[in-house]
């Protein structure tokens, strides 16, 4: 009998049969830019994942000369090719900061750090059955500098 039964950590020793991949704002030039340049009232594609499969984690960091970009930057988020977003909301808000303020913070499904709270992760599952479309819209009024990992 296992001593984590009923803990999240009771899987984590076994064996599974799964492909992991990951999506990132790499440059796609071979060079070290890793991040994308979010130009004012322009949206960004970070991932379009073809197939099934389940999205366990994003982690994000932004670099914007506004104080308010975690209100003026959306997060967008289609499954299987709906026609409607199924997220659609202020980053700071789906991060877990609806008042736009970066500080230290850990829970299960969300967390925010180092020092003063600007790398931002996720950790709710979000399956889906033949497509993911991730986007980020920028209306801010400098461009925003965007760094991320989807897994």
């Amino acid at each position: 009998m296992s001593v984590f039964k009923g803990s999240p950590m009771g899987e984590l020793a076994r064996v599974r049969q799964v492909t992991t991949k990951r999506v990132s704002s790499y440059d796609r030039t071979g060079g070290n830019d890793d991040r994308l340049h979010v130009a004012p009232g322009t949206t960004a594609l970070l991932a379009d994942i073809a197939g099934a499969g389940c999205i366990n984690h994003i982690w994000c960091t932004m670099v914007c000369d506004q104080p308010d970009f975690l209100r003026r930057v959306t997060l967008k988020m289609r499954w299987d090719n709906e026609e409607d977003y199924s997220v659609e909301v202020p980053i700071g808000d789906f991060f877990g900061i609806g008042h736009a303020q970066t500080t230290d913070f850990v829970s299960m499904p969300l967390q925010m750090s180092p020092g003063d709270g600007r790398a931002f992760n996720c950790f709710f599952p979000m399956p889906f059955s033949e497509r993911a479309l991730i986007e980020v819209t920028s209306e801010c009024d400098v461009e925003l500098i965007f760094y991320y990992y989807i897994d």
